[in-house]
């Protein structure tokens, strides 16, 4: 998992947004924290389960790393999701939880527990439009 996120974030940058999809204890977090390494942020990212976001200086710009786990439907509707927008890098966990809010050019990456050791994981491109 965290080779795979040190070589997803190379591909990754400011403005992108990274729905973070999976049960508990598949891997979100571990993503999250590879990902924040390979932009060069040394602290070790954690779960933003209790404070929502975290922010994250790396020396390619701002992560903000968000979990919508464990809000209520109206703090869901009441979250300023889109205000990160465009900011930096934005990684959402349980982003299912506001799939209908996310731009159409987020990447979904779909996480499974395929065994105690083992996670597997799905990334869904976004649909980038063509210019005409």
């Amino acid at each position: 998992m965290e080779g795979w996120g040190r070589r997803f974030a190379r591909t990754l940058k400011k403005g992108d947004v990274v729905a973070l999809i999976g049960e508990l204890g598949s891997g979100k977090t571990t993503l999250a924290r590879s990902i924040a390494a390979a932009w060069g942020y040394k602290r070790g990212a954690i779960s933003p389960t209790f404070a929502l976001a975290n922010e994250y200086q790396t020396k390619r710009g701002t992560i903000y790393h968000m979990d919508m786990y464990r809000l209520s439907d109206r703090e869901l509707s009441a979250f300023p999701l889109e205000d990160y927008w465009g900011l930096g890098l934005c990684l959402i966990e349980w982003a299912d939880r506001v799939r209908d809010r996310l731009p159409p050019s987020s990447f979904e990456v779909r996480l499974k527990i395929a065994g105690p050791q083992c996670r597997a994981l799905t990334l869904l491109r976004p649909k980038r439009h063509r210019s005409a």
